[in-house]
């Protein structure tokens, strides 16, 4: 008994003692509390009470960053790019100052910044903290290269939910099996998670692409539940609600000025509600939305964004002549410009270009004033390359300092490889058509500002180089290489340049047509026999294109390897093997590629022409995006060719720019591949390429097979 008494007693003596926790460093929590609130969708006040946290901690990176991306989401983009540029500027090898970098690039014109791609690509090893450097890198990849998300989650088991729900989204567009599993993903984010805001506005925004609208309605209100105050969610919820089937407009508006009043304080969600309001037709309900935000927080970025929008809807007054109009605009643009501060430099650049169209469009504008407008556009020029090319060619055309011009015009060239070799650098197959595209223009206003200081060699040499860029007629090219010729004296070269471009859409047409009809009057005293020359400057021109066309047959043409591709309207899949015995048009293009949709028409019109005929089958192969989604864009347009779906069959047969059109005989071999370009002449020209193939079928490949 006394043993035992005496072992309780010893245990008494010496209470249990609980281990110390951890030390929790306050400016790590910090950093997690701005993370997740941003996350969460709150970047307001996640922004507004960054500042605070990062007084109290100014040596701490990571804090900062957070910080920094912050005020970046909240819309003031200008603050936290000067932020990032002062902090490298002192600590240029700092990881974390690279983190805020690309933190706050995201939301401001990420279309034009290829370089986010490599620097968040360079965070996964150079940052002490992986799991935000794989978020900034999702971040990246989820606004710029989407298609390799699937990817980078796979090798990634801590990517951010939003991230794989992005990429199994994406995948369930053109293999609808896949969508429970993005489903499943989705649900299994927890409310009380952050994350699940985020989650939440990417399903409200896809669903309705997968047609399942009443999920993505549910998907806004249990986002708006964990985010009441995101703004996003708000815009989603009321678009899908006035987009149910028996919806009622007057409860949609009704539930808009309820969360109007309920965030009075919040200019955010005032700017959401101004926005939908509008969406729905409900104009004159948003402008007093629209003067309070004015009123009550005159220097927020949703003020600059009302102001903003109100001078984009009038750019087309640039286009018109009307003193008082331009005037006008002139003067709304200037006090705009003028602001104290300003948020976003995308919409002060667009500002300054629209101020110098604006002075430009005005007949009356004196040389002074054509400088100073491409002055001040220069002065914030920074996305927008063609600024560069404009400026020149108004100083060339308005004014004499040709020495100014050139230099621009030079500057603008250099951007442009420079921006294509940026996103080359990122695997983007289109910056060599940007590049080119510019260099045509570039050299064609050197080519005219070099034939008005009468350096005519340095204008041959430009005008050249433009001409071999230009597989099309360019009207303002055709203008300059005519007055080329003419100085040389050769009238019939000259002719032909002008009855080039005389079929011109618009403008660059009808100044073609004057330039021929003045040279000819010059001649011949009047327009008496100017149709008849026209005519037959036009059919020796039709002449030539047809020799050029046929000289594109290949004689020793390979077979192209088969494919199995999905029909864009779901109708199961094509092979190229089954098309043997027919010829084959194939045309590889994107609804969203400039060119292809300036050449859209004309193709669906020659390919209706020959849908009906049995020896031939046009096909198009969309490049990337969903089955669904190019079904609807060509059902809406009317479109009647076949559609498939490239997810890469392009890159691997060698069609590294859109619009291209290649052309097979019956046994699959391609005997015309025609460089990429806009033809203005194109169902002639494809037409002469048909003929062609009929009449010189070659040795046939035996059935089935198919070139490696």
């Amino acid at each position: 008994m006394s043993v035992a008494t005496a072992a309780c007693d010893a245990r008494r003596a010496r209470p249990y003692e609980r281990p110390a926790a951890p030390a929790v460093d306050p400016a790590e929590r910090a950093a997690d509390e701005l993370r997740d609130r941003l996350v969460g969708l709150d970047a307001e006040g996640c922004a507004d009470a960054g500042g605070a946290l990062v007084r109290a901690h100014p040596d701490r990176g990571r804090l900062r960053a957070w910080w920094i991306a912050c005020v970046a989401a909240a819309g003031r983009h200008a603050e936290a790019e000067a932020q990032v540029a002062a902090w490298l500027s002192e600590r240029p090898d700092d990881p974390h100052a690279e983190l805020a970098r690309v933190l706050a690039w995201i939301g401001e014109s990420p279309l034009l910044e290829p370089q986010a791609l490599l620097r968040s690509a360079a965070l996964l090893e150079r940052l002490p903290e992986r799991d935000d450097a794989v978020r900034a890198r999702a971040w990246a990849l989820m606004a710029l290269r989407a298609g390799d998300l699937r990817a980078f989650v796979a090798a990634e088991p801590g990517a951010p939910a939003v991230a794989r729900v992005t990429a199994l989204l994406l995948a369930a567009r053109g293999k609808p099996s896949r969508l429970p599993e993005a489903l499943a993903v989705a649900h299994a984010v927890p409310e009380d998670d952050p994350e699940f805001a985020a989650v939440a506005e990417l399903m409200a925004r896809r669903l309705p692409e997968l047609e399942r609208p009443v999920e993505a309605l549910a998907w806004a209100e249990a986002g708006l539940r964990r985010a009441p105050q995101a703004p996003g969610l708000l815009r989603q919820r009321w678009t899908l609600q006035a987009g149910q089937a028996k919806a009622d407009p007057e409860a949609v508006v009704e539930d808009i000025e309820a969360t109007r009043q309920a965030f009075a304080d919040r200019p955010a969600v005032l700017l959401a509600a101004a926005e939908s309001l509008r969406a729905l037709g409900q104009a004159g309900r948003a402008g007093p939305i629209e003067a309070a935000i004015l009123a009550g927080f005159p220097d927020s970025p949703e003020a600059e964004a009302v102001l903003y929008r109100r001078l984009e809807p009038a750019r087309g007054a640039a286009a018109s002549a009307d003193p008082d109009a331009l005037s006008l605009r002139r003067t709304m643009l200037a006090a705009y410009l003028a602001r104290p501060q300003h948020h976003s430099l995308w919409r002060r650049e667009n500002a300054a270009r629209w101020q110098f169209e604006a002075v430009v469009a005005d007949p009356t504008a004196e040389a002074g004033a054509i400088v100073a407008a491409v002055e001040e556009m220069m002065a914030h020029r920074r996305w927008l390359l063609d600024s560069s090319i404009e400026a020149a060619r108004a100083l060339v055309e308005r004014t004499k300092e040709f020495e100014r011009a050139e230099a621009l015009a030079q500057a603008g060239q250099a951007g442009a490889e420079a921006f294509a070799a940026a996103w080359s650098a990122v695997g983007s197959t289109t910056a060599e058509m940007v590049r080119r595209d510019y260099a045509l223009v570039t050299q064609t206003i050197l080519g005219g500002l070099y034939l008005k200081t009468g350096r005519i060699e340095e204008a041959s040499a430009a005008l050249g180089r433009a001409e071999a860029l230009a597989v099309t007629p360019y009207g303002e090219l055709q203008l300059y290489l005519a007055e080329l010729a003419r100085r040389r004296g050769d009238d019939a070269a000259a002719d032909t340049y002008l009855a080039e471009g005389t079929g011109l859409p618009g403008d660059q047409g009808e100044r073609c047509r004057r330039a021929l009809e003045d040279a000819y009057r010059r001649r011949t005293g009047g327009l008496r026999g100017f149709s008849a020359h026209l005519e037959g400057l036009l059919a020796a021109d039709r002449a030539r294109r047809k020799a050029e066309v046929l000289a594109g047959w290949t004689a020793d043409a390979r077979a192209l390897p088969d494919f199995r591709l999905a029909r864009a309207n779901g109708d199961g899949e094509l092979t190229l093997s089954s098309l043997r015995g027919r010829i084959v048009v194939l045309h590889f293009w994107f609804n969203t590629c400039t060119g292809c949709l300036q050449e859209l028409p004309a193709f669906a019109e020659f390919a209706a022409a020959h849908a009906g005929e049995p020896d031939v089958a046009v096909v198009s192969l969309h490049f990337g995006g969903t089955a669904s989604e190019v079904a609807a864009w060509t059902r809406e347009r009317g479109i009647g060719f076949e559609v498939l779906m490239d997810p890469g069959y392009s890159g691997r047969v060698g069609v590294d720019s859109f619009p291209t059109t290649w052309f097979l005989d019956q046994d699959g071999r391609l005997r015309f591949a025609p460089p990429t370009r806009l033809v203005r002449h194109l169902r002639e020209e494809f037409d002469w390429r048909l003929e062609a193939l009929r009449g010189r079928a070659g040795p046939r490949v035996p059935g089935g097979a198919v070139a490696g």
